[in-house]
């Protein structure tokens, strides 16, 4: 009996996912090509692309497979963030549902803002070793990352317009300039900026290697 209430949930919750797939594909969707956006979850930020959306979802490429997680909130360009839920994911791509029901569609083809647009920026917490040109390396800590530049904190803090170099573990080497600062905190533009799948999958590295289990330890015998 156990085993056949085990099959019909297995079938419900089949025949949710293909009703839910069906609602999207049913929907009115628009095309947006290049969109940038991220997903966030408690597993960390991950790049995404949005190829088209509709009021009840979005169809989003992927540069790595999601990690398992129930909900996601996707974030855009201009900081505005919508609760979804995955439906599907195959040959790097995913589909979505909002969590909190459809929205407006054209809001956020729209992507309105009365700030600048900016990059995405993804938040990591990395150590970082920082070393100005001719002077000395500092520790630091990586707080977010994009493809034109890096927010890091470290003191003491480095100059105005100083030319810096930016070295991780899992992170490819990067020279940048100090383009403001505030207190510790130093915001850095690249000499060379990343690929967009480039920093996808770096920064999708890092976050799996950052929630990893730590390796098991074997047992040691004391001599009693």
């Amino acid at each position: 009996m156990a085993r056949k209430g085990k099959q019909a949930e297995a079938k419900a919750d089949g025949d949710a996912a293909a009703q839910a797939a069906a609602d999207l594909r049913a929907a009115q969707r628009f095309t947006l090509l290049l969109r940038a956006g991220k997903l966030v979850s408690a597993a960390g930020e991950y790049l995404c692309i949005l190829r088209d959306a509709s009021a009840s979802g979005i169809k989003a490429k992927l540069f790595h497979e999601l990690p398992e997680a129930s909900q996601f909130e996707l974030e855009l360009g201009n900081g505005d963030r919508y609760a979804v839920e995955p439906v599907w994911q195959r040959e790097g791509h995913a589909g979505f549902r909002f969590a909190e029901g459809p929205i407006d569609v054209h809001a956020l083809m729209d992507e309105s803002s009365p700030f600048p647009k900016r990059s995405i920026r993804l938040r990591l917490e990395l150590p970082v070793l920082v070393t100005a040109d001719g002077g000395a390396s500092r520790l630091g800590q990586l707080c977010d990352l994009s493809q034109q530049g890096a927010l890091v904190e470290a003191e003491p803090g480095f100059a105005l317009g100083q030319q810096v170099r930016l070295e991780a573990p899992g992170l490819p080497q990067r020279h940048a300039r100090v383009r403001w600062r505030r207190g510790a905190a130093h915001g850095l533009v690249f000499q060379e900026a990343f690929r967009m799948d480039e920093l996808a999958l770096i920064v999708h590295q890092l976050q799996t290697r950052s929630h990893a289990p730590p390796p098991a330890q074997k047992a040691v015998r004391v001599n009693q």
